[in-house]
């Protein structure tokens, strides 16, 4: 009776330690994943090319943490840092890649998403 009721109370205790998402063993084992997929992430972007299709891109890359729609077309987003945390979502962390309304490959990175952005709402205004 006395060994029952301890090792519920040690599972009890295990439960609670292990199922805490602030627990640093939570936390040490979600980083060294994130750090691996960003690792992954970058690698992969190195063999990304102009034109490729949005199944080529994924059989490279993966599933996209997020993505987004344009009129113009689409951008998929990859996390490729880790700045704000293990849990942060900033946009410095994620490295878009850009479709046009084709699914082609048109660039990638931070700079070329916005230069497009930019592009585009001057062509649109200029109309």
């Amino acid at each position: 009776m006395i060994f029952s009721r301890r090792l519920a109370v040690l599972f009890f205790l295990c439960f609670i330690f292990v199922g805490c998402v602030g627990d640093p063993l939570h936390r040490t084992i979600t980083y060294s994943n994130l750090q691996s997929v960003i690792k992954r992430n970058n690698e992969n972007l190195l063999r990304m090319k102009i034109d490729m299709s949005k199944a080529e891109t994924k059989d490279l890359m993966g599933q996209p943490e997020r993505s987004e729609g344009y009129a113009w077309g689409s951008a998929w987003l990859y996390r490729t840092a880790m700045t704000s945390g293990v849990y942060g979502t900033a946009d410095s962390d994620f490295t878009p890649i850009v479709f046009d309304q084709d699914g082609k490959v048109l660039g990638w990175g931070r700079n070329f998403f916005v230069e497009h952005i930019k592009r585009y709402e001057i062509n649109i205004k200029k109309q």
